[in-house]
């Protein structure tokens, strides 16, 4: 299968200290894929260099067949999309308006539609209201919504992108149980025939969203599989998930 992401060897250190030891990856299209692991193990770093937060000090990251390694964020968007730990909205705007923002900065980026007419605009940001269930709060400034609300609007945000590659870090952090189901049926509705890679702590909820999951360890990835496979694995058990494992 078409891969949406690779990573071959990516080696990232701060000061002295190497976070990641040369990270395989492959990401098939289409793929919902999960990356897990204990604090520290440097799943937020590899998002920044995929992303172009920041520069590997080895290795080569391709999306969808471009070589993106050491690309700023601007170049990177053009092919993928990525929300982050804590709420990234524009408090200040409204709702509709923070959608409309990502949609006009995603056509500018990839240099298309870039004199698309604000009904255009407009029809992509209402889509995407629908989508995620904030339909009734289109005018309301996205700083009076309630949390679960804020990090639905982050999801619209990197969805209104129109990018084929997603990524989410830690999309349920903070939330509550019922919070978390509702976040996660909606992420299933809204990124179905999307590649998407997540970052996620709430093991009932790698376990049943992912396609297959890759388990990072102290900078390196230990395993990769499905989700019976990674269960089931002796060395993930006592890495990580220990002998009670969902």
């Amino acid at each position: 299968m078409n891969a949406a992401l690779e990573l071959h060897g990516i080696v990232k250190c701060f000061g002295a200290t190497r976070v990641l030891r040369g990270v395989d990856l492959h990401v098939a299209q289409g793929e919902r894929h999960a990356l897990i692991g204990p604090n520290g193990a440097g799943k937020s770093t590899l998002f920044d260099l995929i992303s172009g937060r920041a520069r590997p000090d080895g290795g080569r990251i391709v999306a969808n067949g471009f070589d993106v390694t050491g690309k700023p964020p601007q170049r990177v968007s053009r092919t993928l999309a990525r929300s982050f730990q804590t709420t990234s909205v524009f408090g200040g705007l409204s709702v509709l308006d923070n959608l409309r923002c990502a949609a006009l900065g995603a056509a500018s980026a990839r240099r298309i539609d870039r004199w698309l007419p604000s009904r255009k605009i407009d029809e992509r940001a209402r889509a995407m209201l629908d989508a995620i269930g904030l339909a009734d709060r289109a005018d309301e400034p996205a700083a009076r919504l309630a949390y679960a609300e804020q990090r639905a609007l982050d999801l619209g945000i990197a969805l209104a992108t129109d990018a084929p590659l997603i990524l989410l870090d830690e999309p349920t952090a903070g939330m509550n149980r019922a919070e978390a189901a509702r976040a996660l049926a909606l992420i299933r509705a809204t990124t179905e025939r999307r590649t998407l890679l997540v970052i996620e702590h709430d093991m009932d909820a790698v376990f049943g969203l992912a396609d297959r999951i890759s388990v990072l360890v102290r900078g390196r990835v230990i395993a990769t599989g499905t989700p019976a496979d990674i269960r089931a694995d002796r060395g993930v058990q006592d890495a990580y998930l220990g002998g009670d494992a969902p």
